[in-house]
């Protein structure tokens, strides 16, 4: 496998992530997910700048993978 190739496919996994865990951990929860976080020990929520610093950043990592992907 080229080099290329598995970097973009790892770039897009991790970008990816990076963009389901701040959907996930969202501030802007509805308020059923408030209250359901409330009752649970590990409940997680982000501020809005790491929510929004999470969004992009995931957003260029993934970009970074697709643009190798395509180089490859």
């Amino acid at each position: 496998m080229k080099k290329g190739l598995l970097s973009g496919i790892i770039l897009v996994a991790i970008g990816a992530f990076v963009i389901y865990w701040a959907i996930d951990h969202s501030p802007n929860a509805s308020i059923g997910e408030k209250v359901n976080d409330l009752l649970e020990e590990d409940a997680y929520r982000m501020s809005e700048a790491w929510y929004y610093t999470s969004l992009v950043a995931g957003s260029v990592i993934a970009l970074l993978g697709i643009r190798n992907l395509l180089k490859s």
